[in-house]
Order: C-alpha cells, then structure tokens, then sequence
C-alpha cells in the first residue's frame, strides 16, 4: 500500500502533501500518511469502519502532534521556551508535556514548518478534538468532523516521514549566531523588510542568545542585535518591543555585563527604555495570563477556565503595564469563548475585569495592539463579534475614531455587529503578519 502511494506524493515543505480533492473515505487518506507504520494505518481505518469515529480522530491527532513536537524540539527547548516565554525551560524539559498542541501549531508556524494554510485546519482541527473530548460536549464526533481531522493530520504533519526546520530559517539561525553581519548583506536587507511574523522569530533568536550564550556566539547576536533592531523598531509590536526590554532587565539582574551593555545600546539608538520593565511585579501578571491563555485551548478548558481566571484577577485591579497585552489577551479570548459557547463560571469574571480596564487602555489595545495579535484575530474570524460588540457598547468605547485604516475598520465593523466584515479586516490584518503590506 505504501509503495503504491509513494509516486503519488509531493511533500511541498510547509503547505504539506498534494492530496486529490475527490478522497472522501479514510481508507483513501489514510494510505497516505507515510510517517506511521503499515499496523497503525490499519487501526485508524479499522476505527472507521467500525464507526469508532472518535478513536480514529484521537490517534490520529495525538501521532501527528506528537511528530510536530519532536520536530519543534529540534531547537532545542530552551530556544522553545523563550518563543512563548517559558523561562522556566530547558533542555531536559519535555516537549510533550510541556506545549500544548495549540501552541506547538502556532510555534510550528512561526518556523516554517507548517504553512498558513496548514495552521488554519490544524487550529480549527484542535477546536474540534478539545471540544468533543471535554466535559461539556453533548453529543459524539461524527464522520465528517472526525475525517477532517485525520486527513488535515495527513496532510500538513503525517505525509512525511521526515519534516524538519525549514532550510533557510536554519541557516539563516546559524549565521545570526555565528557572524556579525552587515547592512548590504542580502539576507539582512530581507530581514528588514519582511513582515512581522519573521522579525519576531529573529528578535526571539537574538533575545536568546544574549540570555544564555557567551564567548563569540553571545558577541555576535549582540552585533546583529544592533543592527537589525534600529532598521526595524518602527514595524515591531508593541509586544516584541517589550520583549527586548524585558530581556535587558533579566540580563542586568542576572549580572550579565556583557549582555546587558549590548541590549542597552540597542535600546538606547531606538529610544526604547520607556519597554523596559520596572519591577517583578509584571512578571506575575504575564505569567499568570499566559497559563490562562494556554488553558482556553486546552482539553476541558471550560472546565478549567474559572481557577485560572480567577487567579489572574486576584493579582491585582491595576494591570502593570508591560503586562497589559497579555492581560487583554487571556480576558478575551475567555470572554469570546469559542464556537461552542463559554465557560460560564469564567466568562463573568472575564467580562467584569476588561470593564475595569481604561478607555484610554482599549484605544491603545486597537490603536497599537489588535493588528499583531494573532490570536484575537483568529478568533473574530471564527467566531464573530456578537460578544465583542456587546463589551464594547456596555462600557462606553464605541466612540474611537483616528486608529490605522484597517484597525478602524474592524473597530467600526464590530460595533456594526459586522461578522461578515469583521472577519474581512482581520484576514487581512491577519495576512500582514505572515506575509507583510
């Protein structure tokens, strides 16, 4: 059977295999998944076939995250941790246990490794597996729910043997650690102008370095850091500036001279220390949101939602600042919910601490923060902005004007109640991160 399929492939790096449109039934897709063995195609057929819909969809997702993972952890963990601020990893922390299957697909993304295609249907393939194996599901997987994502895990994960790093991105790690590059050369010229999904990937290289390397790796990223940084300050999030700045207090607090005198320069050509946290306080909150984060994508996360939430609340009305787009984040993606509802012990809670936030903060939060926030995208565009719109209308910040174009035209659709045209100017909002204007 393998052989038989082997001339039908064509493994195309992160926008995964060609997969004739006309498969409709697993012992079709199945045949193609070249990274499981002979027995274990059988099995997720066989689960087919005697309509155990839910066992199939289960084994295939958990193959096809558990090589995602592996692929991921590469890297080496502790570069993993610093892309989604774990700083708590190293290289003996577990990929499995450790990353959630949502934020492997996002990290994967960010790596090349799978495309924006690939990590649309893995999302939405994610969503269905946490939804029907969670407490609150109220009726089982069908067929067409449990195919879709089988051949998704098929497709962009499973259809080859062997996924890896992309090339380029790899290469390009090894001379951002390895030479101190120049303006004229090629590969920074690029860097420069590309979209803000691969400068937050370089800037997350070089915080790394400068946080754990030393001798000529840790001068390098230094030197690069000051020249890639000023160049590209103007197209950083507001959330990647504070990133650099939270990477010069760690430094300096952990009595790295070198370090810190390099990301001081860097800081200092861009005026960037307004990004520089001035307390652990901060630290707290962030932390705190992002285990809320995680928990929302997460199996039973409707169930586990309220601890979490209310935990975060209990740190304090007065959300610090370098912690605000986190904060945001984590209230609203519990607020928003997803295309099964909400959680309806956390939901109020959520709801009662944006309200607390300041006119002044959500202006910002639209101005400054909604075009690179990937996540509150993506969920406008699954979910709609009934609730979104709701929030806003009930706290009186329905009257903002002046933001960036595309931003005021998903701030006015979502007070339009516009799903249809909400979830235009997020794709395209969405778009600019991958891809650049």
């Amino acid at each position: 059977m393998g052989k038989e399929m082997k001339s039908l492939e064509l493994w195309q790096g992160p926008n995964g295999i060609n997969l004739p449109a006309t498969l409709k039934e697993a012992n079709e897709v199945v045949p193609y998944a070249n990274y499981l063995s002979e027995n274990q195609k059988k099995q997720i057929v066989s689960a087919f076939q005697i309509q155990a819909y839910d066992m199939a969809a289960e084994y295939a997702w958990k193959k096809a995250m558990v090589k995602l993972k592996e692929t991921i952890a590469t890297l080496g963990m502790k570069f993993v941790g610093e892309m989604i601020g774990r700083e708590d990893f190293d290289e003996t922390t577990s990929v499995d246990t450790e990353v959630t299957d949502y934020t492997a697909i996002k990290i994967a993304e960010q790596l090349g490794v799978i495309g924006a295609t690939a990590a649309l249907k893995l999302r939405q393939s994610n969503e269905l597996i946490t939804h029907y194996f969670s407490k609150n599901a109220d009726e089982e997987l069908d067929y067409t729910s449990a195919f879709s994502i089988v051949k998704s895990s098929i497709q962009y994960v499973l259809g080859e043997q062997d996924i890896s790093i992309a090339i380029e991105f790899s290469k390009f790690r090894d001379r951002l650690l390895n030479e101190s590059l120049k303006l004229s050369d090629p590969q920074v010229e690029q860097v420069i102008n590309s979209p803000l999904f691969y400068l937050r990937t370089v800037m997350t290289i070089l915080l790394s370095s400068a946080r754990n390397d030393v001798g000529a790796k840790l001068e390098n990223s230094l030197a690069n850091l000051n020249l890639i940084v000023p160049p590209i300050w103007p197209n950083l999030a507001e959330g990647d500036r504070w990133n650099i700045g939270t990477a010069y207090r760690d430094v300096t607090a952990s009595g790295n001279t070198i370090a810190a005198s390099g990301i001081k320069n860097a800081l200092l050509k861009v005026g960037g220390f307004d990004y520089v946290p001035e307390n652990l306080r901060s630290i707290t909150f962030i932390r705190t949101a992002q285990q809320v984060i995680e928990t929302h994508f997460a199996y039973n996360n409707f169930y586990n939602e309220p601890a979490v939430v209310s935990k975060l609340s209990s740190l304090g009305n007065t959300i610090p600042t370098p912690a605000l787009i986190e904060c945001f984040q984590a209230y609203l993606v519990v607020y928003l919910g997803n295309r099964y509802g909400i959680s309806r012990e956390a939901a109020p809670i959520a709801e009662k601490e944006l309200s607390k936030i300041s006119k002044e903060r959500w202006r910002y939060y639209f101005e400054k923060v909604i075009q690179s926030d990937e996540t509150i995208l993506y969920k406008i565009i699954s979910i709609g902005v009934t609730r979104f719109c709701t929030l806003l209308k009930q706290n009186g910040l329905d009257d903002f004007t002046g933001l960036p174009r595309t931003n005021q035209l998903l701030y006015d659709a979502i007070l339009q109640n516009n799903s249809g045209k909400a979830s235009t100017a997020s794709q395209a909002l969405f778009s600019k991160i991958k891809k650049g204007s």
